[in-house]
């Protein structure tokens, strides 16, 4: 009976898994009708894709670097912008001759991080050559023209994969209010997807509002799309690293404009160039991030939004805080994966005892409950009533079962959250063959080896109770899961083997004492 209950709960989660990530449509975003400088002000000339257009021509060049212990940012004079950037603890892949893993590189990204403005007089302050100066972590950069100066400062903060900057706007003409739009777009030239790979599973991540928005590249529409409120930060990147944006605390609030054109697909921050009476230039702060989904980093920012840990996100975070315990004991996440399952399954030993428990009852009594239903076939009212007499003179109540096991599923989904999207688990190896955890098993052993376990798990108990068509659909279902395994990383599916074995041996011993106290 326990199999059985388990193998359902495992079939309705996997039906869940592939809906939720092949098909599930992504949910409409309301538009916001609010009055904003955004949407009073747009200047007369210049538009946001053009502006993104006429960046194609600029000549970026790698003329200065910062780096500290864990990115390495090189800037161009042209634009006066990080045009490249690599972490230094990881790796394209885990051999020790590939080269570091880039979240930013002229290539891929284009025009990311730019700033671009949609006034046509102020075009050359987008692809002209800054005048820079430079201090130990930071960089200065200076460009003047007829018609304005622009001033950007670059900040490197130790030890982390954020990056400070403050772009500042002085126009010579200080009778015109209206400048346009300033421009920071997050994204990539490539506008093509793979959800199957975490490197190249692209997309759009924003807060806004206090509400958190994703979407897949391959669901950005040709028509840009503006979405206004209260920004926090824009982000584009994979399920292990991503670029940010981020509004850092100015007057101006921007908006968000998702884009997909010929040669970069993405999305941006825009600011209004207005200023006020009497004002003659605008400051504004932005903190950029460079660099893979770190927990501890995001966290202090307010941007764990970037991490996918789904609808139980806040029982993810206190799983992984364990996950990074046991490693932190151990030294080897795949260790650590099998010791955090064994404390879950522990901790919920009780649950999963009052289960089988009632489970056990109820198979005691299904004798009488086919007696009954043989009896009233044709009085299906009474037959209830009778069925329901029946559990309680015996006290056994039929959801049992059922609920502590539905009580564990919402930790069981956070923990496969954890396993899959946690940057921890990235080129981390196991022992022999498992090199990277967050990639599948190259020889599809713990598939196969998940398959067995669920099979014999199946057979511990006999399916009393059960017509034939359900017995063979429950004996296919092995097969079917390790299917669905095949392509899931490795950490995931040691994970799931691991917990099925516990509770093949939580099985055992039930059943071992259940022999112990039965009368000779």
């Amino acid at each position: 009976m326990a199999a059985r209950t388990w193998t359902a709960i495992t079939l309705c989660f996997g039906i869940w898994f592939v809906y939720m990530k092949w098909f599930a449509p992504v949910p409409p975003t309301p538009e916001k009708k609010i009055e904003s400088p955004a949407t009073t002000t747009a200047p007369a000339t210049g538009t946001d894709a053009g502006a993104l257009s006429e960046i194609k021509s600029a000549s970026w060049s790698k003329d200065s670097t910062l780096e500290n212990s864990k990115i390495d940012i090189s800037f161009s004079d042209v634009g006066g912008k990080p045009v490249e950037a690599s972490t230094k603890k990881y790796r394209i892949t885990p051999k020790k001759k590939s080269g570091p893993m880039p979240v930013l590189s002229l290539e891929e990204n284009g025009p990311a991080l730019e700033t671009l403005f949609t006034d046509n007089k102020l075009g050359d302050f987008t692809s002209g050559k800054y005048e820079r100066s430079a201090q130990q972590n930071q960089l200065r950069f200076s460009l003047t023209n007829s018609v304005a100066q622009i001033q950007k400062t670059f900040t490197l903060n130790e030890n982390s994969y954020f990056l400070d900057g403050t772009i500042t706007f002085r126009p010579k003409d200080t009778k015109r209010t209206d400048w346009g739009f300033l421009m920071i777009p997050v994204g990539s030239k490539e506008a093509t997807t793979d959800t199957h790979h975490p490197l190249k599973n692209w997309e759009v991540v924003r807060y806004q509002d206090e509400s958190l928005k994703r979407t897949p590249v391959a669901k950005i529409e040709d028509a840009e799309k503006v979405e206004q409120g209260n920004t926090a930060w824009v982000a584009f990147g994979n399920k292990y690293f991503a670029m940010a944006a981020a509004n850092a605390g100015g007057e101006i609030n921007p908006d968000v404009v998702l884009t997909k054109q010929r040669d970069f697909v993405g999305a941006y921050l825009r600011y209004p160039l207005v200023l006020k009476e009497g004002q003659k230039e605008i400051s504004i702060p932005v903190r950029y991030y460079l660099g893979a989904k770190d927990y501890q980093e995001l966290e202090g920012a307010r941007m764990l939004g970037l991490i996918d840990y789904g609808t139980f996100a806040k029982l993810a975070y206190p799983l992984l805080w364990l996950l990074r315990a046991f490693y932190g004991v151990v030294h080897n996440y795949g260790v650590a994966i099998i010791l955090l399952t064994i404390l879950v399954r522990l901790l919920f030993y009780p649950l999963t005892l009052k289960s089988q428990k009632s489970m056990k009852a109820m198979q005691r009594l299904q004798p009488q409950i086919a007696a009954l239903k043989e009896k009233y076939k044709d009085e299906p009212a009474k037959m209830q009533q009778e069925q329901m007499a029946l559990f309680k003179t015996h006290k056994v109540n039929p959801m049992g079962g059922c609920l502590p096991m539905l009580v564990q599923l919402p930790v069981f989904i956070a923990l496969y959250a954890v396993l899959g999207n946690s940057i921890e688990l990235f080129q981390a190896p196991f022992f022999g063959w498992i090199q990277d955890l967050s990639t599948k098993d190259p020889y599809y052993i713990y598939p196969v080896l998940m398959g067995v376990s669920m099979f014999a798990q199946q057979k511990l108990t006999p399916a009393v109770g059960m017509d034939p068509a359900q017995q063979k659909v429950m004996m296919f279902m092995p097969v079917l899961f390790s299917a669905m395994m095949i392509n899931l990383p490795s950490g995931l599916t040691m994970y799931i083997f691991v917990s099925t074995l516990l509770g093949i041996f939580q099985q055992v011993m039930m059943k071992d004492k259940n022999t112990a106290s039965s009368p000779a």
